[in-house]
């Protein structure tokens, strides 16, 4: 039987703190837009009486300062969320991607309902530091029902910004993996007429001592450290720029497995792997030291990628 494809999903964080800082803002500017409904006024009466200094103190102190805690505390809980419900790989079809896509949305309510009552009581006790007072706190800063509708539409906006820039960006590696494959595949190593590019023999990377580039041949594994991307190699460890996903197209895939989402594994090094326990395994590198534990579907791939069998 042939195996569908699927996408390696890999959750950016370390990379994308540009789009959550806009995404941020974009929700907070929805939301005031949301208050033009409002008989009291809404946020941006301070500009309609030309007080702009007031509105961007406003905007920015009163409103984006705390609401990046609370885009801060939303990340955590999707990338927990994506290890809980193991969301590591994605047939590359329009019924798998609405699938995926609605697996996010209770996620998205539910998070309202952990960082929403921490943001606002944070903002409270910032504000009206040292002189607090339960009639101050609420209902303004309690978190209610109202409060929860005000975050639901712009937080959904985030969630699903962050979701499917992440999903657009490893679409695109998975994109570039299989035409490299292709290329690869091709007997006379050219596809439309043009020459296959070599795989790169080299790739930059940073150590203590400063800026070098290392060879492929030579790292053991890519591993994902503190969002940090690091290279492991006989003696000596280098952090890279890329990403696994970018790491993952780019690299020659009869050489390099991807086989979780945390680490990328040069086969040259794999010594065995053997099952260990709930549909998991054990794989041994070279230096008899070194273990990671993969999945039985991941594994699956990776036994056809070797052509063989684990050790019993």
């Amino acid at each position: 039987m042939t195996d569908v494809p699927s996408i390696p999903l890999n959750f950016r964080t370390r990379l994308q703190w540009k789009p959550f800082l806009l995404l941020t803002l974009v929700g907070i500017l929805l939301y005031q837009l949301m208050t033009l409904q409002r008989t009291e006024g809404s946020d941006f009466e301070p500009l309609r009486q030309g007080n702009v200094w007031h509105y961007l103190k406003m905007l920015f102190g009163y409103y984006y300062l705390f609401e990046l805690v609370s885009v801060l505390i939303f990340v955590r809980l999707t990338l927990w969320y994506v290890d809980v419900l193991k969301l590591h790989n994605l047939e590359p079809s329009l019924g798998a991607v609405v699938r995926y896509e609605l697996l996010f949305l209770p996620l998205f309510l539910v998070s309202i309902l952990v960082f929403g009552p921490i943001t606002n009581t944070l903002r409270y006790l910032v504000l009206f530091y040292p002189n607090y007072e339960w009639t101050a706190y609420f209902p303004e800063y309690f978190f209610t029902g109202r409060m929860y509708a005000n975050y639901l539409l712009p937080f959904l906006i985030v969630g699903y910004g962050f979701v499917n820039i992440n999903l657009f960006l490893d679409y695109n590696a998975y994109q570039q993996q299989q035409l490299n494959r292709l290329r690869n595949q091709s007997p006379t190593g050219t596809l439309t007429g043009l020459v296959t590019p070599a795989y790169p023999t080299h790739i930059d990377a940073s150590d203590a001592e400063g800026e070098t580039r290392i060879p492929v041949a030579g790292i053991w594994y890519v591993e994902v450290e503190n969002k940090s991307y690091m290279a492991y190699t006989t003696g000596r460890t280098y952090q890279l720029r890329k990403t696994l996903s970018e790491l993952e197209a780019e690299l020659n895939p009869a050489q390099f497995f991807r086989i979780n989402r945390s680490v990328l594994l040069n086969l040259a090094y794999l010594k065995n792997f053997s099952f260990w326990e709930n549909d998991k395994y054990i794989l041994r590198l070279t230096d008899n030291k070194t273990e990671f534990v993969i999945q039985r579907t991941r594994l699956k791939e990776l036994k056809e990628r070797i052509g063989s069998e684990p050790a019993h």
